[in-house]
């Protein structure tokens, strides 16, 4: 697994696991490790590796993310590379703007403010960053289907717009407990949900009783991520 930041002496083990990216039901060389601390003051980081080193045009993903005893997002480092793009960035959240610092190779460095709607989370790609679904799923919504605000870099860009960010609305339903069985074990009273991005395309999430995503599956795209290894250390949980 690659770091932007090693563990320090201080950070706690919560857990840790990996995914494994399908298309069809079959792997297409992309591998996401990750894991999950705590800090002795109860913020929680979370490392991500997306590994496509062994997939022709693959995307590199490295990400470190911190987020308050509270469960609020504080910061993101990211490191990224496709193709001839490279690219990093630093993303400072506030409660209604986020603070970007961004370049990609070749281009000037990029300081920009972007205002955002209260109560936003943040997808920042990683299948273990798919938890905004429930952290953003309100309990006033009762069971019905809600659109949840998200903040979320931008991978798609050209040149030195690459990792701009971008705010979206993603509409999100519960869907009750369901049986959700991985590589990395069976999950009986999983938290189940339909999810449609802003450009429409729907997608299933199931989610552990202590919110890790086990599998995320596009339907009509047949992209499946699936959890298949999965560490919890004891006395530790990530929710």
């Amino acid at each position: 697994m690659r770091y932007l930041h090693e563990v320090e002496a201080d950070e706690i083990p919560v857990c840790e696991g990996q995914y494994h990216y399908l298309r069809g039901g079959e792997p297409i060389g992309q591998v996401e490790t990750w894991q999950v601390t705590r800090l002795p003051d109860g913020a929680e980081i979370v490392r991500a590796d997306v590994d496509g080193r062994r997939l022709m045009g693959g995307a590199n993903l490295v990400t470190h993310f911190r987020r308050d005893p509270k469960g609020r997002p504080e910061w993101l480092r990211m490191r990224y590379g496709r193709g001839e793009v490279n690219a990093a960035a630093h993303f400072t959240f506030e409660p209604d703007v986020i603070q970007v610092a961004r370049q990609a190779e070749g281009f000037p460095r990029r300081q920009e403010s972007m205002d955002v709607p209260s109560g936003y989370e943040v997808d920042y790609h990683p299948v273990i960053a798919h938890d905004y679904v429930w952290r953003a799923y309100p309990e006033r919504a009762k069971g019905k289907e809600w659109a949840i605000p998200i903040f979320s870099p931008n991978l798609w860009k050209e040149g030195g717009e690459v990792l701009t960010g971008r705010s979206v609305r993603f509409n999100v339903r519960p869907l009750g407990p369901a049986l959700c069985s991985v590589p990395a074990g069976e999950f009986e009273d999983a938290r189940h949900f339909a999810i449609t991005l802003d450009d429409g395309v729907e997608a299933l999430a199931w989610f552990d009783e202590p919110g890790i995503p086990l599998r995320w599956y596009y339907p009509e795209k047949e992209f499946d991520f699936v959890l298949v290894a999965y560490t919890r250390y004891e006395g530790g949980s990530a929710g």
